[in-house]
């Protein structure tokens, strides 16, 4: 089995390939790579090409020197912070929409895997999470990236040329870079603790609710679906906890394994124009497909977030 993971050396990616190396020891894997990365040591024997997967010439050499037989295609911008619309479609449309392209070319059969985002949906009610067959709501050019490349991609899909699409919602957990929430706060306390920074720690929108799971939990059911799944043609699936949790309860636990004490305050330039006061997804296909279930609670996520950040992440960032 060959396997090729886009953006490898990413957050997501890093977990992936030790999570595809563990079960699959025999499988020969291959990772792009581009620009700043986040993730850790790709597993001993991973092939790594360095790729900007917006050049059509570059794509085609990655195929050739991979020749995957499954592709986990996580590369592309991936924050809903961003606001240049034209870089992020380039990204997460026109690159996407090259690459599924390029693999159909090939006529090879091919079991390939989009990272789209829970974010599709916008906005969703209290008790009411997100299910797959809702309509798409997405707020934000990164979610409307992401709506869009889903639409662009689905009529490419064939018998020969499988595609799952997985909407995740939010995860994290350690290496994750600080432009996102609880590694954020993880490092600021990080930082305080070590004598680095003032002891206030800097927030945006605290009444935000979002569907938080590990990275972990996250690539076992990316495996689950592309590797241990029979093909179908085209499928979404959500992958998500189902539980609304605030950005405050991520913070007050933090707070609360702090080794100082801090004070909290409200930077204005963290705050977005346009924020969803919640956004979760149901789960109940995934565990259908695959008997899914998450394995790590969230407070350990945070509590392994904010020791990596206090061995080695106030080092890298």
């Amino acid at each position: 089995m060959r396997i090729l993971i886009t953006g490898a050396t990413g957050f997501v990616g890093g977990y992936l390939a030790a999570e595809l190396s563990e079960h699959y020891p025999k499988a020969q894997l291959f990772g792009t790579s581009y620009g700043h990365t986040s993730g850790g040591g790709l597993p001993e024997g991973t092939t790594v090409l360095d790729a900007d997967l917006r050049d059509p010439a570059v794509i085609a050499r990655v195929l050739e020197a991979s020749a995957p037989d499954i592709i986990f295609h996580l590369a592309g911008f991936a924050s809903g912070a961003g606001t240049d619309a034209a870089m992020i479609r380039a990204a997460n449309v026109d690159a996407t929409r090259m690459l599924v392209e390029a693999v159909a070319s090939t006529h090879k059969p091919c079991r390939l895997h989009l990272a789209s985002t829970g974010y599709v949906y916008g906005t969703t009610e209290p008790g009411q999470p997100a299910s797959e067959g809702d309509t798409l709501r997405p707020e934000g050019a990164y979610a409307q990236s992401k709506a869009e490349m889903e639409m662009v991609i689905q009529p490419l899909a064939t018998e020969n040329l499988s595609i799952t699409v997985t909407r995740a919602f939010n995860h994290t957990g350690p290496r994750q870079t600080p432009v996102f929430v609880a590694p954020g706060f993880a490092r600021q306390l990080a930082r305080i603790e070590q004598g680095l920074d003032e002891p206030t720690v800097r927030v945006g929108n605290l009444e935000a609710k979002r569907d938080f799971l590990d990275v972990r939990d996250v690539v076992r059911a990316y495996r689950l679906l592309l590797c241990e799944q029979a093909p179908a043609p085209w499928r979404v699936v959500n992958v998500a906890s189902g539980e609304a949790v605030s950005i405050q309860s991520i913070l007050d636990t933090l707070l609360g394994m702090a080794q100082t004490k801090v004070s909290v305050e409200i930077d204005p330039t963290r705050l977005r124009p346009s924020d969803m006061p919640e956004c979760i997804g149901a789960s109940a296909l995934l565990s259908e497909l695959t008997g899914w279930r998450k394995t790590h609670s969230l407070t350990d996520t945070l509590a392994e977030t904010l020791s990596w950040w206090r061995s080695t992440g106030v080092h890298i960032w």
